[in-house]
């Protein structure tokens, strides 16, 4: 229940960097990526299903992919809502989903989504469990694209945004970018020390 600032109870106003964007304005549950020419769509926040997992809707643009990647602390579900979505993962290889079919990447495992079709598609994605550096690092990839700051497969053009990104996110390259974790997380780690992650997360999550 809401007090009369709009928040949570068990929130208070100088605490507002907790609370997901969406839940204080339903507006802000979409967020659009015009590099990609993609959005997505947060149905549920991990702080609504206490913990216990995220949902989100998205679109996929025809001869769109993002990279090869992977997330150490939670597995994620592919549920395809319109068009025939395709998902490689390690484990199985290509595989493409029509409408109602569903795939779960294991945590570690490195895969990737992609539309090979002639029409954009939807899906649905579920992380299990919930994880808000991910929420965040989604608002934050997505906040970049539209300051021409986004890169083509997803996430930025900085190398320390990047890095921010990933750590922030749990989500690593794999391929043979994979090279570059070791480099990753220890940007990331500067990223928290020198309060550049603290400027991305207010500037795109609490500012959306």
């Amino acid at each position: 229940m809401a007090t009369k600032t709009g928040l949570p109870k068990d929130v208070r106003p100088a605490d507002t960097s907790m609370i997901p964007p969406g839940i204080l304005d339903s507006k802000k549950r979409k967020i659009y990526n015009p590099v990609q020419k993609n959005w997505a769509y947060i149905q549920k926040y991990g702080r609504e299903t206490q913990g216990a997992y995220g949902i989100g809707t998205g679109s996929l643009q025809p001869g769109g992919e993002n990279g090869a990647h992977w997330h150490g602390s939670y597995s994620e579900t592919f549920t395809s809502l319109k068009g025939d979505v395709g998902v490689y993962s390690a484990s199985r290889g290509k595989v493409t989903l029509q409408p109602g079919d569903s795939v779960t990447v294991k945590p570690g495992e490195v895969h990737y989504f992609f539309n090979d079709g002639d029409e954009e598609v939807e899906f649905q994605t579920k992380i299990e469990p919930a994880h808000e550096g991910f929420e965040k690092a989604l608002y934050v990839m997505y906040g970049l694209a539209r300051d021409g700051k986004g890169g083509n497969a997803g996430v930025a053009n900085g190398l320390m945004d990047t890095a921010v990104i990933c750590s922030m996110g749990d989500m690593w390259p794999g391929g043979m970018t994979g090279a570059l974790v070791p480099l990753l997380k220890i940007l990331g780690w500067w990223g928290r020390v020198s309060g550049k992650q603290k400027a991305l997360v207010d500037k795109y999550w609490v500012g959306a």
